[in-house]
């Protein structure tokens, strides 16, 4: 282990270790896929702007799982051999936990979707000063070009599309950003500290401005958050992992039975319209009542 001390260098290597590697696998996911696909490097470019053709959104796939691998899966676990103690321990992944708190976390994700689709109806509806229209604009623009990604990603016609989006938006990403933002970061702030909650909130904010999407800012925020907490009261990594992966697989799941227009129009408008705004409330309230048991069960009897 070598030894690195302050909060600060910590976060900047572990920085530096994203960008690396994140790089080196973005260049080595392009590299492959030209002889995988049979298409020349100079073409790829152009392929890879076409969302309506399936070759696309392979190639696509393939990039993105070379991305998660390299940003966020490998930066975590070299960081942890080179600069932590005993990185089981300090990740918490060595600490399982129990049937309860597992079904205690699923239900708390299902009973919170409704308010979180009220939460991103919100955070889409907002509107920045005159001054900032260039911003708001390009920001926009952003939205709308990972919108239509992510729509691209989720349009599955067989049980095959089904388990790769599963691993590839759902697994993966719950594995490597946990073990990133609440695993490394998180625990690296709170280092020393009695009151677990600016790393809590410092690595949600965190985890939420890394994915580049302003319209969804606040409701990621709160998940990074809730996670967080899920990790500071049961104790292990494996339950916020869980809960991120719950999180998004419902999405996959949905947009494989109803279609992405059908989530859309169905799915999503659960609680962000207004015939619907009672259910958000009701949610709300189930939320709270679970998570107060989730805090009581695990400070009190573990």
């Amino acid at each position: 282990m070598i030894t690195l001390h302050g909060t600060f260098p910590r976060l900047l290597v572990l920085v530096g270790f994203c960008l690396v590697l994140g790089g080196i696998f973005a260049l080595g996911g392009l590299a492959l896929s030209g002889p995988l696909f049979g298409v020349e490097l100079e073409n790829l470019s152009a392929l890879t702007q076409d969302l309506s053709s399936p070759e696309s959104i392979q190639i696509l796939k393939l990039i993105q799982l070379f991305n998660t691998v390299g940003l966020f899966v490998l930066p975590a676990l070299l960081f942890s051999l080179l600069f932590i103690q005993k990185p089981l321990n300090w990740l918490k992944v060595n600490q399982s936990s129990s049937a309860m708190n597992f079904g205690l976390v699923l239900l708390l994700m299902f009973s919170i979707l409704p308010a979180m689709n009220w939460l991103v109806e919100w955070n889409q509806g907002i509107q920045l000063p005159e001054a900032f229209s260039g911003l708001e604009a390009w920001m926009k623009g952003k939205e709308a070009g990972a919108m239509e990604l992510t729509k691209a990603f989720l349009r599955m016609e067989t049980t095959n599309d089904l388990w790769i989006n599963l691993i590839l938006i759902a697994l993966l990403p719950a594995l490597g950003e946990e073990l990133i933002f609440r695993g490394i970061v998180q625990q690296t702030i709170n280092k020393g500290r009695q009151n677990p909650h600016l790393g809590i909130w410092v690595s949600a904010l965190l985890f939420s401005a890394l994915h580049m999407q302003f319209y969804g800012f606040f409701p990621r925020m709160i998940l990074g958050a809730f996670f967080g907490y899920l990790l500071v009261w049961g104790k292990s990594l494996w339950l916020p992992i869980f809960a991120h992966f719950i999180n998004n697989a419902t999405a996959v799941i949905i947009a494989y039975k109803l279609g992405v227009e059908g989530m859309e129009k169905e799915f999503d408008q659960i609680g962000a319209s207004e015939s619907t705004y009672l259910i958000s409330l009701v949610g709300i309230l189930i939320f709270s009542s679970l998570l107060w048991v989730f805090y009581r069960r695990n400070r009190f009897t573990e």
